[in-house]
């Protein structure tokens, strides 16, 4: 009987051991439980500071994408303005130097241009394949609009006259002028002497 109890005493032995284990597992597992508490407290509290924060700076970008967007369309009606006032003035200096060209026509005693011209008149009929009306030279130069360029100063600085690249190059007004681009200047035939 004593080999009995002494083997109970021995099987029970190791359940005791094991039962302090779990018990001590429990305990962990309370431990646990409570941290991961603690963290899901901090993590909350974390989203509510960082959704706080997200919605305090919300205006702030909304208040600079409004303050973007209206300096871009003042910018924009700056632009359409000044493109406006720079077709205004080149379309007056095209008149004015139209006009200055016709008092020049009309007031000049009978300059060396003059009776070249109707001569001329019958060979620009000899050649209407080119497309150019019959009051514009033939001869000229091709030319590479700059940035800045208007139809008067180039007509100025190669001896041209603004109606003549205007019809030479089919465009309906000073402001049609594009920068980049290859256009014909008409030059007279004497223009070299």
């Amino acid at each position: 009987m004593r080999l009995c109890i002494l083997f109970l005493f021995l099987g029970l032995l190791p359940l005791s051991a094991q039962n302090a284990q779990i018990a001590g597992m429990q305990q962990d597992l309370a431990e646990l439980r409570n941290e991961v508490e603690k963290l899901k407290l901090e993590n909350a509290d974390l989203r509510a500071a960082l959704s706080h924060q997200k919605s305090a700076q919300a205006p702030a970008a909304s208040q600079a994408d409004v303050l973007a967007k209206s300096k871009a369309d003042t910018l924009a009606e700056v632009d359409r303005r000044l493109k406006q006032q720079t077709a205004d003035v080149n379309a007056a200096l095209a008149e004015l130097t139209r006009q200055v060209n016709a008092a020049l026509g009309k007031t000049g005693s009978t300059p060396v241009a003059k009776p070249a011209k109707p001569a001329a008149q019958p060979e620009a009929s000899a050649q209407p394949d080119d497309g150019l009306p019959a009051d514009i030279p033939r001869t000229g130069i091709k030319y590479h609009v700059k940035s800045g360029d208007t139809v008067i100063k180039i007509a100025l600085r190669n001896g041209s006259k603004p109606d003549w690249i205007l019809k030479a190059n089919n465009l309906a007004s000073p402001a049609a002028l594009k920068a980049d681009v290859d256009i014909f200047v008409p030059q007279p035939e004497t223009a070299g002497r």
